[in-house]
C-alpha cells in the first residue's frame, strides 16, 4: 500500500470520527479539545516563555545597572560628608589659632614632605605663591609653632623648623618675662640661649615666643622646658632645653601667618 493511500484512509477516518462525535455528543469533550489544541498552542507558549524569559533577564540587567549607580551616588555622598568634615575641621583649627596665637592667619597648606627622623629640619609644603604664601611667613599649628617659610615657589613652599640649629626664635617665659633666642639642638629638642630671666625658669614652663626679633607674633607656644643646663657663676644669661609644642614628625596641615 502506497503512502498516499495510507494518508488517505487516515484522513477518511479522521473525517469519519469527527462526524460521529459532532453528530451524537453535539460539543467536542474539553479534554478532547484541549488535547487536540495543544500541539498547536505550543509556539505561542513557547514564544511566551521566551519572551517572559528575556524580559527577566533585562530586568535584573536593568535592577543590576540601578544598584551600581546607586553605589556610586553613596560613595559620593560619603566622599562629599568627608570633605565638608576636612574643611570644618580646618576652620576649627584656623579659628582656634586666631584665639590663641595670632588673628593674621592667611591660609592652610598640606605638609607633603621633611626631614626624615625625630630631628625635623625642614618641611616641604604643597602650597606656593598663589595660595598665597611668601617667604617670612610664621609656621604654625593650635599646638605650637612649626617655623618659617624661607623659600616659596608655584606650587610649593619650604620651611625651616624651630628644630633646625640654623633657627632664631625670640622667646619668653609665659607668666615669668625674661628674654632668650631659641634655636634647634639635637634630639628633637630646642635650646635656649642668651636668656635673661625676671624670675627662676624651672622644668615645666612654658616658652612663647616674644617681639624679639621682629618675624614672629608675640605668645605663640613654643614648648616646656625639661632641663635647666649648667650655669655660669659669672654670666647672669642662663640655657635651657625645651621639647617643642607641637609634633614635627607627625603633621599633616600647618597654618601660615601673614608676616609682621
Amino acid at each position: 500500500m502506497s503512502n498516499l493511500l495510507r494518508a488517505w484512509y487516515v484522513f477518511l477516518a479522521l473525517g469519519l470520527v469527527t462526524f460521529v462525535v459532532t453528530a451524537f455528543v453535539g460539543r467536542v469533550p474539553t479534554v478532547l479539545s484541549a488535547a487536540v489544541a495543544l500541539p498547536q498552542d505550543m509556539p505561542y507558549r513557547a514564544g511566551a516563555n521566551l519572551r517572559g524569559t528575556l524580559e527577566a533577564m533585562v530586568d535584573r540587567r536593568d535592577l543590576r545597572a540601578e544598584n551600581a549607580a546607586l553605589r556610586d551616588a553613596l560613595a559620593a555622598a560619603r566622599a562629599d560628608v568627608r570633605t565638608l568634615e576636612l574643611e570644618a575641621e580646618r576652620m576649627r583649627e584656623i579659628l582656634a589659632i586666631r584665639d590663641a596665637q595670632s588673628p593674621g592667619v592667611v591660609t592652610t597648606a598640606p605638609v607633603v614632605g621633611g626631614s626624615a627622623g625625630e630631628t625635623v629640619q625642614r618641611l616641604r609644603l604643597g602650597r606656593g605663591r598663589s595660595a598665597p604664601v611668601v617667604p617670612d611667613m610664621p609656621v604654625t599649628t593650635p599646638a605650637g609653632l612649626v617655623g618659617i617659610v624661607t623659600d616659596v615657589a608655584a606650587g610649593r613652599a619650604l620651611v625651616r623648623t624651630v628644630l633646625d640649629p640654623e633657627s632664631r626664635v625670640g622667646v619668653t617665659v609665659r607668666g615669668k618675662g625674661g628674654q632668650g633666642i631659641a634655636v634647634g639642638d639635637v634630639g628633637g629638642r630646642i635650646r635656649v640661649v642668651r636668656f635673661v630671666e625676671t624670675d627662676p625658669v624651672e622644668v615645666g614652663d612654658v616658652v612663647e615666643t616674644s617681639s624679639y626679633g621682629g618675624l614672629f607674633p608675640r605668645g605663640v607656644p613654643v614648648g616646656t622646658v625639661v632641663a635647666r643646663l649648667p650655669e655660669d657663676p659669672n654670666d647672669l644669661r642662663r640655657s635651657f632645653l625645651v621639647a617643642p609644642a607641637a609634633d614635627l614628625s607627625t603633621l599633616l596641615e600647618v597654618a601660615l601667618i601673614a608676616p609682621l
